[in-house]
């Protein structure tokens, strides 16, 4: 008879769809900054995110397991179509305006990878993904991509064990200081964003329920959500950290740019550095962005009652719509490694609400019943709340008041 962890090995996958997702170029772009800027000092914002990305992603799929339904119908049913249509436009907002970030940077990364310099690419990288997605055959690519991603990824890890690192530094920076200025509440915002994000939120509603979950599943999700968001998540986002902290901040490298945060693998790497980095950075901007263009469809589809599957035009017309949409990404001007954490910190702005819908619904009679929260998920959950808020909070008031 196989061993209960065994099994959960075996049917893990809808939070490791949110976890790809996370472990995307806008987060390696904020943890890489920050390393380099603040040395250790944030690390305890890196690791609060995995914890509280960990606890957002696990209330989620528990919405999505109990209700049986998406979190905008979830919403509708327990609350009316007034807050239903909040969280739709709360989540399209966020969601394209990662979309539009996202092709800026497949487009900036591509121009630099070819040499061949022009915002057009973006029309060529949506006509492509959509295409893929509506169509099909794009799994396969995906696969690719992913595994290219852990391949940098295994980079950094490697450079951790060759790079100087500081323990004494390491411990004080799990203790909680805020550096001041602007540049450091974009950041803290930007992280967390990483983690905590009302689209990937949103969408673990849909995956869970793809997989037909219901109440006996949830501690398979707890397990799923442990090991792709806490271990795999929290790796990546920690080990890059790290590495920057460690190589880039003692050279007082100003990362403004890609090919600045390539330098952070030279030590293992030398000249081929930036290829590599820039190789894995355009990887992770093409698995990343495809589903968000697939989480659009799912919000809007999903208020409007549609099938939510790429065979109904309706919701394949979202999802050319979001594709259309990012094409204007590439025309704006910028650096596009630091219009990632910006796109992020904006992103947070709107993950609160939908994180205090989500932990009202799961202590509404009709769901408590089939699966009591309890003490510490609901305490975790509220902490999550609350965290978001005031990152989110000290991000605007900064930008809005210096």
């Amino acid at each position: 008879m196989s061993h209960p962890r065994v099994n959960y090995l075996k049917q893990m996958g809808p939070a490791w769809i949110i976890s790809a997702v996370a472990c995307g170029p806008a987060t390696l772009a904020s943890v890489s900054t920050a390393g380099a800027t603040y040395s250790y000092r944030l690390l305890w914002v890196v690791m609060l995110s995995a914890v509280f990305g960990c606890t957002a992603q696990y209330l989620a799929a528990k919405i999505g397991v109990l209700s049986g339904s998406g979190i905008i119908r979830t919403t509708e049913k327990y609350l009316g179509k007034s807050w239903a249509w909040i969280v739709t436009f709360d989540a399209l907002i966020a969601t394209w305006l990662a979309a539009v970030v996202l092709m800026n940077a497949l487009s900036g990364i591509t121009s630099v990878l070819t040499g061949i310099d022009t915002p057009y690419w973006g029309i060529c990288f949506g006509l492509l993904i959509g295409g893929m997605l509506v169509g099909g055959g794009y799994r396969w690519f995906e696969l690719v991509c992913k595994l290219l991603v852990a391949a940098m990824v295994a980079c950094f890890i490697t450079v951790l064990f060759i790079a100087e690192l500081n323990a004494a530094d390491i411990v004080r920076g799990l203790i909680p200081t805020v550096p001041g200025g602007t540049q450091s509440a974009l950041i803290c915002a930007a992280i967390m964003g990483g983690a905590v994000h009302v689209t990937i939120i949103g969408m673990h509603t849909y995956t869970v329920n793809a997989r037909r979950w219901d109440a006996a599943d949830l501690p398979l999700a707890r397990f799923d959500t442990l090991m792709s968001m806490g271990l795999a998540f929290g790796l990546y986002s920690v080990a890059i950290y790290l590495v920057s902290a460690a190589v880039l901040y003692p050279h007082q490298v100003n990362v403004k740019g890609a090919t600045d945060a390539a330098l952070a693998l030279e030590p293992l790497l030398g000249p081929g550095a930036m290829w590599i980095f820039l190789i894995g950075l355009f990887t992770a901007a093409f698995s990343t962005i495809s589903p968000t263009f697939l989480a659009g469809a799912f919000f809007l589809s999903d208020k409007l009652n549609w099938p939510l599957t790429v065979k109904d035009r309706r919701f394949s017309g979202v999802v050319w719509a979001g594709c259309v949409l990012s094409m204007c990404g590439p025309f704006i001007k910028g650096s596009f490694f630091m219009l990632l954490p910006i796109m992020l910190a904006l992103g947070l702005l709107g993950t609160p609400v939908i994180i205090a819908i989500i932990i009202y619904l799961l202590n509404r009679t009709e769901l408590r019943t089939a699966a009591p929260s309890g003490f510490v998920l609901n305490a975790m959950g509220i902490m999550t709340f609350l965290i978001t808020t005031v990152l989110a909070g000290r991000f605007v008031y900064v930008k809005l008041f210096g």
